[in-house]
């Protein structure tokens, strides 16, 4: 009898032992199948950082090579907004916008201010961005010819950004044919349309409330003939999934793209053939930082026409920013075509 439940109990032992051999084979075999997905992803994961560090590097490669095209003949562009030695909140603060220095002042009286500006750009620019609002009064268009004048003087081609507001109501409504913000934004696109040194005419587009491709190809069609091949949209960065929009469309204008962080300009670079980059650099205390600054920016901007730089200067003038990619203190500008900083004669620094 204690031989039988001696029998038995081995007998339990050996099966115990069986079941958890059996047990443990099944978790090594879990475990092998785990280090085999484990090492695929692995493998995966390091192909995926290849193709990143080989796009990085063609994006470094490109950027290179951008940059001495656009020297050589592509558009080298910077945004101009007021007057280095007249900038002054007071356009803000009086008439809600910077931009309506145009509108209020008489340029006439800062042709020297001007001039001094665009002799530095042309240094290492082709082509500056006046940022004006839409208006219709007399002083308005002699302020533009002004510009008009002492651009040509100094060989820069202007691309008129073009920034509505809200004379005749709202933004928006210069989309609209036969509105009286759309006959107002005619009107000052066929005068600067006469102008001699008017390359682009870009017309600000963009609300939290309104922004598809349908609405730029509309105004497009719309327009008058002889200002088509002028005609550029100006899309900031909150509004950049239009350009995404517009890529599956090929619009016959020129897209104007402001893109500041890294992750838009990888996201919204390079998607037009006919696409004009916009970025800068914030809070630039020397003219070396500003070039590293914007450097790394450039490296990231992909194909187009060429790099706009935001914005020559803006210290001062109510709007809260620092931009600026010069400044008269330094005595010099920086060019990020040619990686160097061009010291200017006669100025401190």
């Amino acid at each position: 009898m204690n031989t039988r439940y001696l029998l038995a109990a081995l007998l339990a032992v050996a099966l115990a032992s069986l079941l958890a051999a059996l047990l443990l084979l099944l978790r090594i075999s879990e475990l092998s199948r785990e280090l085999a997905e484990l090492e695929r992803s692995l493998r995966e994961a390091e192909a995926l950082r290849e193709q990143l560090l080989e796009e990085l590097r063609r994006l470094e490669e490109q950027a290179a090579g951008g940059g001495r095209a656009a020297a050589s003949g592509g558009v080298r562009a910077i945004v101009y907004i007021l007057p280095s030695r007249a900038c002054a909140p007071v356009w803000r603060e009086r008439y809600g916008d910077r931009i309506y220095f145009y509108a209020y002042a008489n340029v006439s009286e800062y042709r020297g201010a001007v001039e001094e500006d665009f002799e530095a750009i042309s240094l290492v620019y082709n082509t500056v961005v006046v940022v004006v609002p839409a208006e219709d009064t007399p002083l308005y268009f002699s302020n533009l010819r002004v510009v008009d004048e002492l651009a040509s003087r100094h060989g820069l081609r202007v691309v008129w950004a073009l920034f509505p507001k809200w004379k005749y109501g709202p933004e928006e409504d210069y989309l609209k044919p036969g509105t009286r913000m759309n006959q107002l934004v005619l009107r000052v696109m066929g005068f600067l349309s006469g102008l001699n040194s008017t390359w682009r005419i870009a017309v600000w587009y963009g609300w939290e409330h309104r922004a598809n491709a349908s609405d730029l190809l509309s105004f497009y069609s719309a327009l008058p003939d002889p200002l088509k091949p002028l005609y550029a949209a100006w899309i900031d960065q909150p509004y950049a999934e239009v350009v995404r929009d517009l890529a599956g469309r090929n619009p016959p204008f020129l897209v104007v793209t402001e893109l500041y962080s890294e992750e838009a300009l990888i996201r919204y670079s390079g998607l037009l053939q006919r696409q004009l980059v916009v970025t800068g650099y914030q809070g630039a205390s020397s003219p070396e930082e500003w070039l590293r600054g914007v450097t790394r920016k450039l490296r990231l901007a992909r194909g187009g026409e060429g790099i706009g730089i935001w914005a020559f200067y803006d210290i001062g003038d109510g709007h809260g920013e620092s931009y600026a990619a010069y400044r008269p203190e330094w005595g010099a500008i920086p060019d990020p075509f040619n990686q160097r900083v061009i010291k200017l004669v006669g100025k401190p620094g």
